[in-house]
């Protein structure tokens, strides 16, 4: 590959990324794995996050998957692809807490990134119950999910009421305690 052009480079590189994308993880293994046995992936970044996603779920290889994943992010820091294979990789092999870290890392970093948004909806991405301490589906957890998502704009009125909510369910289990 040492003698292949740049541009001959970069369209391996395309085709690999796009067969990843597309889930053909098998397709994409022996196209990038021929690009980067022979040439430093700092040369070339755009498909290493594919490369390390494809040994993840062909080769099973997860810890050298992330690593490169990791490796992708930091020499492109800007490429939403890289955040979305590592939230792929870690949802692959059943991590869906570190999945949900990188997501919301890479998130906050780029909002409106429209990779991470596909993969957040991949993954059935949920922010966390507001009242922890309850089932998601309890009417009280509902109710003040609902009222906390209409007040967002006053966040100060839902802490407030939260705190009641709480203050009311500890009143409320210590006075039957006492009968």
């Amino acid at each position: 590959m040492s003698s292949v052009a740049p541009s001959e480079i970069t369209q391996f590189l395309n085709r690999g990324t796009d067969l990843a994308t597309r889930g053909d993880y098998a397709g994409a293994l022996p196209i990038l794995a021929a690009i980067y046995q022979r040439i430093p992936a700092e040369q070339y970044p755009l498909g290493l996050s594919a490369y390390g996603l494809c040994l993840s779920k062909v080769e099973h290889k997860n810890k050298q998957g992330a690593e490169l994943c990791e490796k992708a992010m930091k020499l492109q820091p800007f490429e939403g692809l890289h955040w979305a294979n590592l939230v792929r990789l870690y949802v692959g092999v059943q991590n869906r807490r570190k999945a949900v870290e990188v997501l919301e890392s890479g998130l906050k970093r780029h909002p409106k990134d429209t990779k991470l948004l596909r993969v957040r909806d991949e993954i059935g991405y949920r922010k966390n119950p507001y009242l922890r301490f309850l089932p998601r589906q309890h009417p009280l957890n509902k109710a003040y999910s609902t009222a906390a998502g209409k007040l967002e704009k006053a966040r100060w009125l839902a802490i407030v009421l939260g705190i009641l909510l709480t203050i009311g369910i500890s009143a409320g289990v210590f006075f039957f305690v006492l009968k």
